[in-house]
């Protein structure tokens, strides 16, 4: 049996025996930019999340996304239908000095597949310090995706509790170096909500184009 083979196999066995997390809401913040999202911590590290989607009244639209996690987190990730099944997952890690935002989907309690449909694009602040990394990207293609049996998902930026599904592990992925690498289960899991509507901003595109890489 191959690695990846024994990892999905892994996850199957396993899943159900991580750590899960209560379902929790997300608050507001803004950097020293000016930058606002939609701000979580949770988990046993924990990690925050920060979501913001620009001022749109339906879907799909893009997403800055921004992950802050200590170092003893090997790798985390965020189901943007609310679950591991069925819905585009950002998947992120450090990698030396940087960090690293990858596009998954997973159709069964395995490996989650790449994911062509959706793509990140790595921006300013995917940083590693002394304590902690983090990942600043921009998602294309998650907030919506084509569910099981053919429905065609969609976020609602208009929801003011849009659940979304975590995941984490101490294990860093196989390579650090390729966003396609295989990564080891989840050791703990958890759901949180986000009000999108709060989250929403006339500025996106300036704060897009404010955090791209020159």
């Amino acid at each position: 049996m191959g690695l990846v083979a024994r990892l999905a196999t892994a996850a199957a066995i396993l899943a159900s025996r991580s750590i899960a997390a209560p379902v929790t809401k997300a608050a507001q913040y803004c950097d020293d930019t000016g930058v606002c999202f939609s701000e979580i911590s949770v988990g046993v590290a924990p990690i925050t999340w920060r979501i913001a989607i620009p001022a749109v009244e339906q879907g799909p639209f893009d997403v800055l996304l921004q992950v802050i996690a200590p170092k003893s987190v090997g790798w985390a990730g965020i189901a943007w239908g609310g679950g591991m099944l069925y819905n585009p997952i950002t998947l992120g890690w450090a990698n030396g000095n940087s960090t690293i935002g990858s596009a998954r989907f997973a159709g069964a309690h395995m490996q989650p597949d790449l994911y062509d449909p959706a793509a990140h694009t790595m921006l300013k602040g995917s940083t590693v310090n002394e304590t902690h990394w983090t990942l600043t990207t921009l998602c294309q293609g998650c907030s919506t995706w084509i569910h099981n049996g053919g429905a065609k998902e969609v976020l609602d930026p208009g929801a003011t509790a849009a659940s979304f599904a975590y995941a984490a592990s101490a294990v860093p992925p196989i390579d650090p170096t390729d966003p396609s690498s295989p990564i080891g289960i989840h050791s703990e899991h958890g759901i949180f909500t986000v009000d999108l509507a709060s989250a929403k901003s006339e500025q996106f595109s300036t704060w897009v184009e404010q955090l791209k890489v020159a």
